[in-house]
Parts: C-alpha cells; sequence; structure tokens
C-alpha cells in the first residue's frame, strides 16, 4: 500500500500515454527492431518514488535510448523522401525531432518536477503533448499523404502545421510565466490548430472519420485554453483539460496511425523525366577521382558478362545502391537521354535498415563495342550531389581493365554535414563495384 500510495497518478498516466505514442510510431514504420518495444517497459519504471531526482531520471532513460532509434527511422524516412513534396518532408522531419524532445522532457521533468518553466502536473502533460504533436501525429499525417495526389489546400495545411507546433512550443518556453500566455502565443496556437484542420478539411475519409471527430475538437479546446489565459476568461481547469483534450489528442492521433498506411522499406525513385540536368563544374567540385583496376583475365564470355552488367547500370551490387531504369521500364537497351533512378544506401543505427539518398541521373554516355563499353551519366537537379560519372571496360593485353572517373560537388545540406562520412562511403562504394565487375569476370 505504501508503493501505492508514492505513485503520481498524472505520471503513470503519462507514462502509458507516452508507452503507447511510441509503439504507435512503430507502426508506421515496418523493419523496427522488436527488441526496442522493451524499453518501452522500462519508462514505467519512473512512476514509483516519492522525490523527483537522479534515481527518477535514470529510470526515464530509456525513453531516449527508445527516441534515439526512432529518430533514426524518423531521418530514414526524411532521406528517402527527398524527391518528394517539400511540406510532407517537413513534416516528416518533425515527427523525427518530435520522439527525441518529447524523451528530454521526460527525463527533465522526472529530475526536477518541472520542465520549460512548467510546474508538474504540467511538466508531465507537456512531455505527452510533445510526443503526440511533434511525434506520433504529424507521422501519421505524413504516411496518410503518401498514397494520394497532390492538394494545395493540404499542403498549405502542413506548412502551417509544421511552422505553427515549433513556433508555439518555443513561445511558451521562452515566456517567463508559461502559465500566463499572450497574444504571440495565442496567434501562434491558431496557426498550429488551422494547419490541422485545413488538412482534414481536405482528407478523403476512407476508414471513417473517428480520428477527425476526436482530433478537431482536441485542437479547438487547445487553442481556447491559450486564449482564455491570455484574456482571462474562465476556462476549463488543468485536470479537466489533461482528461479531455489530452484524452481526444491521444485517442485521435492512434486512430489515425492506425489507418494510415505504413511506411514500406525504402526503393529505389522513379526516373523522372521532367527534372533539368545540372552537372556541375569540375572546377568548383569537391571530390574529382579517377580510378583505374584490372576486374580479370580477357575473354569473350567474361568481357559479355561485364559489358551486360555496365550497360544494364549494375554496376554496384544491390548492397550499396537501388536502381530503377526507364529503359528497363520501356522494355528496350540504353541509350543517351535515359534517366535513372537511383538509392544509396548507408548504414544506419544497429537494427535498423539503411539510410538511403536518392537521386536521378541522365545517362549521357553509351558505347559498346567488340572489346571496349562504357556507360557514363550527369546529375540532375534531384541529386545529393553535382557532377558527372563515367565507366569504362576494356581489353588491354590478357586483362580486362576497369576505369571510372567522377567529379562531385554536394547539393543537399545533409552530405555536406556529413561529408566525411558521404566521402567514406563514396570510396567503399567504388570498391564494391570493383569487386562485383571482378566477381562477373572470374
Amino acid at each position: 500500500m505504501d508503493l501505492l500510495a508514492a505513485v503520481d497518478w498524472y505520471t503513470i498516466i503519462a507514462a502509458l500515454c507516452f508507452f503507447q505514442a511510441l509503439v504507435w510510431a512503430q507502426h508506421l514504420d515496418r523493419g523496427f527492431p522488436p527488441w526496442l518495444n522493451w524499453l518501452t517497459v522500462c519508462v514505467l519504471g519512473s512512476v514509483f518514488s516519492r522525490e523527483p531526482g537522479p534515481v527518477m531520471a535514470l529510470a526515464a532513460a530509456p525513453a531516449f535510448l527508445f527516441a534515439l532509434w526512432l529518430w533514426a527511422h524518423g531521418l530514414r524516412r526524411f532521406l528517402a523522401d527527398d524527391l518528394a513534396p517539400a511540406p510532407r518532408r517537413y513534416l516528416e522531419m518533425l515527427s523525427a525531432t518530435g520522439p527525441l524532445v518529447a524523451a528530454a522532457a521526460w527525463i527533465w521533468s522526472r529530475y526536477d518536477r518541472t520542465f520549460a518553466g512548467f510546474p508538474d502536473p504540467l511538466a508531465t502533460l507537456t512531455t505527452v503533448h510533445f510526443a503526440i504533436t511533434f511525434g506520433v501525429l504529424p507521422l501519421a499525417m505524413a504516411a496518410s499523404e503518401r498514397p494520394l495526389a497532390r492538394c494545395r489546400w493540404r499542403d498549405l495545411g502542413l506548412w502551417l502545421y509544421v511552422a505553427g507546433a515549433p513556433a508555439t512550443a518555443l513561445c511558451f518556453a521562452l515566456r517567463t510565466d508559461p502559465l500566463r500566455p499572450g497574444a504571440v502565443e495565442v496567434a501562434a496556437a491558431v496557426v498550429f490548430a488551422a494547419g490541422f484542420l485545413l488538412w482534414a478539411a481536405f482528407m478523403p475519409v476512407r476508414r471513417g472519420p473517428w480520428p477527425y471527430v476526436c482530433l478537431v475538437p482536441g485542437f479547438l479546446l487547445g487553442v481556447g485554453y491559450t486564449a482564455a489565459h491570455a484574456f482571462g476568461w474562465d476556462y476549463l481547469t488543468i485536470p479537466q483539460m489533461a482528461a479531455v483534450h489530452g484524452s481526444l489528442n491521444l485517442l485521435g492521433a492512434l486512430l489515425l496511425a492506425a489507418q494510415a498506411p505504413a511506411f514500406e522499406d525504402v526503393a529505389a525513385p522513379a526516373p523522372d523525366l521532367a527534372t533539368p540536368v545540372e552537372a556541375g563544374d569540375r572546377a568548383t567540385a569537391t571530390f574529382a577521382d579517377a580510378h583505374r583496376v584490372v576486374v580479370g583475365a580477357w575473354s569473350p564470355e567474361a568481357f559479355a558478362r561485364v559489358k551486360e552488367a555496365l550497360l544494364g547500370y549494375r554496376f554496384y551490387p544491390a548492397s550499396v545502391m537501388v536502381r530503377r531504369t526507364q529503359f528497363e521500364d520501356e522494355g528496350r537497351p540504353v541509350r543517351v537521354g535515359d534517366r535513372l533512378g537511383l538509392g544509396l544506401f548507408v548504414p544506419n543505427l544497429p537494427g535498423l535498415p539503411p539510410l538511403m539518398l536518392p537521386a536521378i541521373v541522365e545517362v549521357d554516355v553509351v558505347e559498346a563495342g567488340a572489346e571496349q563499353v562504357a556507360l557514363g551519366y550527369a546529375t540532375t537537379r534531384r541529386h545529393y550531389g553535382r557532377g558527372i560519372w563515367r565507366a569504362e571496360v576494356k581489353r588491354e593485353g590478357e586483362e580486362l581493365v576497369l576505369t571510372v572517373s567522377y567529379h562531385v560537388r554536394p547539393s543537399r545540406w545533409f552530405v555536406w554535414c556529413g561529408l566525411p562520412v558521404y566521402r567514406r562511403f563514396q570510396l567503399a562504394a567504388f570498391r564494391a563495384g570493383a569487386d562485383n565487375l571482378r566477381r562477373l569476370a572470374a
């Protein structure tokens, strides 16, 4: 009985809600490591303590480990969706950062019972709010968008949500007394809610309206609460808001996640034909390399296998890069002007599928002779770099010699941020491609 008396019921309810939000976020991503489910059980260990402090924070720490893996999965979605519409990509980014912020807030609030100026029980409730509004809900919204044709009104709603959600949180966090919001907080809350309401208004209802029946009044209650405290109106109390507003938002987010299609394993992008070619300039390239290696002994049979692989752009093994080609889609040999959709794999955290950098390129060199074959391409605007790539295999005496030359300059901020890592895997990809041709020539 003493143990039960020590339980803060706000905390135990919040921990259960946090647990549900993380589990349903997993539902939207296939391939999440099952063993991480056990970490969510450890979240509940933070509720049995009389006083805040390091022990409480340590008990809540598994939530951060879980959120780190969930963030890595969100980063995978964000990178794989590089060719997707911008509003959805930034919603994916919001859903990737949300769990980390929520987990950090949870640990902080267990340590001293406050978060961003909010005392308990608001500190506890705020952490759950982060997990839902910055985590599972934008993830479910982005997943719901994937199979649909674009709509400018839904795009506008997503932009408002992406801008309004963090703006509302920052405005409250930077205020000296977050329990007394002002007109700025009210405006941010209105933009935040308007974004979701506009998006929901133009969403086709496929499996029933129940997520929106919960979320629409939930968002309106949140705006009303902010406005009431800013202008001194009578409104619901914090326990009433937790029970009504919190329950509606949690239930609505989980129902929307249950209806949304799961994020499947990443695949090479379609070879888009409309994107302009931007090959960059060798003089301003970050990396300009030329590699020459012997891939095997000359024989007509070995050359035929290598030639077929190179002209089909099967230079890299599937563990390094996936591709989709215009010429295979149309059932014919490659020719100059064809587009290729590429996806370069980069290792992720243990237990997670790899990250993928998608790209579109255009073939600009095709040469096929009896003892020499070459393929080359130039990058398009939809690529993580700007440059060209050339590969040639020819007979030199009794040997088959591969020559690969390229120059590239990164064109995405996330590549610049991880430039040493990108360079490492760029060179590793060449070695894997050369080894792949050696196996074919053997």
